[in-house]
């Protein structure tokens, strides 16, 4: 009788042993604890962690982690998909593009932490003068995408007379050019009120242009942009756009 306790109770130990340790792999497969520092909410470590968490996902082995076959199934597709959306998007694919990005954003929000008061330590969005160019210019084309989608970067260049010839300085032939003084005023005029979801949603686009889109011009090369005014990317950070007058047109 004692002995069949034992075996009872071993058997039992047993049990939970193998639970524990299967909701334990399940925790640290979506869980990482965020060790916080001045650096945490940073560009570079949450493109990092954004890589590092898309990999694991991409990689781990559903098999070991003892999911019940509904789930395993979930997980298999979402696993599948998400394959298919990394391979996509460096084509430029703009569905693969999108699910990236709205998966950027569910880690950002749920597991990373990024509120709204850390994210600005990424893009200091409630201090102007701190901005970049590049920053006000992403702020930009985000809050005019959300009106006039492809058609946002013609809407700025009629708007703001941006595809006159101007001469730069040092320069003895004109050139269509938007400079950081352009983008500087553009943005002061605007004078933009963003919400928590629409900083989000600029930080998610710059991590995602510089991990598996087109850097700086990844927002700018899905733009549809009427050919008498399209403006030639040159180096963001001297210039935003520059087509001097005497080059010919090969776009």
């Amino acid at each position: 009788m004692i002995n069949a306790i034992l075996i009872i109770l071993i058997f039992a130990l047993v049990i939970i042993f193998i639970l524990y340790g299967i909701q334990k792999i399940k925790q640290e497969e979506t869980e990482e604890i965020i060790e916080v520092d001045d650096k945490t909410y940073t560009l570079d470590k949450m493109t990092n962690f954004i890589k590092k968490r898309l990999d694991e996902i991409t990689k781990i082995n559903l098999y070991d982690i003892g999911l019940s076959e509904e789930e395993l199934k979930r997980r298999k597709n979402k696993k599948y998909e998400l394959k298919k959306a990394l391979k996509g998007c460096t084509y430029g694919d703009a569905n693969d593009k999108k699910y990236v990005k709205e998966l950027i954003y569910d880690i950002l929000y749920r597991e990373y932490g990024v509120d709204e008061t850390n994210i600005s330590k990424a893009i200091p969005f409630d201090v102007p003068s701190l901005l970049t160019a590049k920053d006000k210019f992403d702020i930009i084309l985000y809050m005019y995408k959300n009106e006039f989608g492809t058609e946002s970067l013609t809407e700025i260049i009629k708007k703001y007379n941006l595809a006159d010839l101007r001469y730069l300085k040092g320069n003895t032939k004109p050139c269509y050019v938007i400079t950081e003084e352009d983008i500087n005023k553009i943005f002061e005029k605007e004078n933009f009120v963003l919400t928590y979801e629409d900083k989000l949603k600029v930080l998610v686009q710059r991590i995602y242009e510089g991990y598996k889109g087109y850097s700086v011009i990844d927002e700018i090369r899905e733009m549809n942009i009427d050919r008498s005014i399209r403006p030639e990317y040159r180096d963001f950070q001297n210039l935003l756009f520059h087509r001097c007058h005497n080059q010919e047109e090969n776009i």
